[in-house]
């Protein structure tokens, strides 16, 4: 019964490690892009202007708001 447990352990032990190593690598290929990737997405403002637009059957006078000013450090 111990040799079974033994080689249960061998088994089981270097899967889990496999898998934490493979989330902390998908964590950081998800940080990495959330870097990359900003927040500003002037096609989803554009949107909401055209169906104001649509809306009110005119032109309205909302202007795409700037982005969040970058600052150095």
């Amino acid at each position: 019964i111990m040799r079974r447990m033994e080689r249960v352990w061998h088994l089981l032990l270097p899967g889990c490690f496999l898998l934490l190593l493979a989330l902390v690598l998908f964590s950081c290929v998800l940080r990495k892009r959330r870097q990359m990737e900003g927040s500003y997405q002037p096609s989803t403002e554009e949107r909401k202007q055209a169906k104001l637009q649509q809306k009110n059957g005119g032109t309205t006078a909302l202007a795409l708001p700037l982005p969040k000013e970058e600052r150095l450090i």
